[in-house]
């Protein structure tokens, strides 16, 4: 007669083949679920480096004075400070993973491995709710010295332009970061359009220009309302045009604004817009082999239950807020 099987051990068993097939794929499905995260691993913007004790960049502080001069003038050589360096920290979340003793009994031996997949779906879900929302994700009030959650967009780009800092530099001490920002005064058939237009031009210079804005949904209706009354009344707005063909197959609707996609994002704090290159300063940084790790189910001591984590180890970070901006008070029209 065939011994009394461990159900818990199957569970585990079971387990470990499924999460060896998810794994490798997690965060692809985690990135793909917002708006925001979708149009970053879009444009090369969700960087998996290895490990290392912080994220340090190296940036641009100052040019070198060009002068001009005539025949044989003496032309005086002068050293710049032209670079330093902004520091961002390792942050981590984790997703819980558990299914009691009452769960294994209830589920019959075709149906483990449903029940198993169901619980690392919710804890996907959760995680691109964690990691694309405004608590602890990519639009969060975090900063460096704040490890439970992402330095995020709201430390980025607040509305004051000259205090606090970011990635341990200072706007207060340092004029060239600084981003700029634009208020709408919760008017945006009267201001919309027009402090759009300043702030896309105040962040852009040369070739560097902005090339992702994101907002609230509110905003988005907004912006919609009052270029169709443009289009009604008068000559189209120009630079509004088709947006980004794959985000809208993947059911993010766009459009596209002097070049720049503009959308929104359910993780976008109220009556807040970012005005963003991706393709060149903000960077969401993964720890490789930790963007969507799943560890091994653990038995409890003193419950009936087995459990695991998904845990996520990354920052977001900026190189030059120079190039970026915030749009304040957008919501109302």
């Amino acid at each position: 007669m065939a011994g009394n099987l461990s159900v818990t051990r199957e569970y585990a068993r079971i387990f470990s083949i499924v999460a060896d097939r998810v794994q490798p794929v997690l965060f692809d499905i985690v990135s793909s679920k917002t708006s925001l995260l979708f149009r970053m691993k879009e444009m090369g913007a969700i960087m998996e480096v290895g490990g290392r004790p912080h994220l340090r960049f190296t940036i641009l502080k100052e040019l070198p004075t060009t002068v001009g001069y005539s025949d044989n003038d003496t032309i005086t050589p002068v050293r710049g400070d032209p670079v330093t360096s902004v520091i961002f920290e390792w942050k981590q979340l984790a997703t819980p993973v558990l299914l009691t003793g009452l769960d294994m009994v209830k589920t019959g031996g075709e149906g483990i491995e449903d029940l198993i997949s169901l619980f690392i779906n919710t804890a996907a879900i959760s995680q691109r709710d964690a990691l694309g929302g405004s608590t602890l994700g990519i639009f969060s009030d975090g900063n460096e010295t704040d490890l439970e959650k992402l330095s995020g967009l709201q430390t980025f780009f607040t509305s004051s332009t000259t205090t606090g800092s970011v990635g341990g530099l200072s706007r207060a001490t340092q004029s060239d970061w600084r981003h700029k920002t634009q208020n709408i005064s919760s008017d945006f058939s009267a201001n919309g359009l027009d402090r759009m237009e300043t702030l896309f031009r105040q962040c852009s210079q040369f070739d560097e220009n902005v090339d992702t804005i994101v907002v609230t949904g509110a905003q988005m209706d907004n912006f919609k309302r009052n270029i169709t009354r443009t289009f009604s009344t008068n000559l189209p707005l120009i630079g509004v045009a088709a947006g980004d063909e794959a985000m809208i197959d993947a059911g993010f609707p766009n459009f596209r604004y002097n070049g720049a996609i503009l959308f929104d994002d359910d993780g976008c704090p109220a009556n807040a817009g970012y005005f963003l290159n991706l393709k060149t300063y903000v960077k969401l940084i993964v720890r490789r082999g930790r963007s969507s790790e799943i560890g091994d189910f653990v038995k409890a001591q003193n419950k009936d239950n087995i459990s695991t984590h998904v845990l996520f180890a990354g920052n977001l970070v900026t190189t030059n807020l120079k190039r970026g901006g915030l749009l304040q008070n957008g919501d109302t029209d």
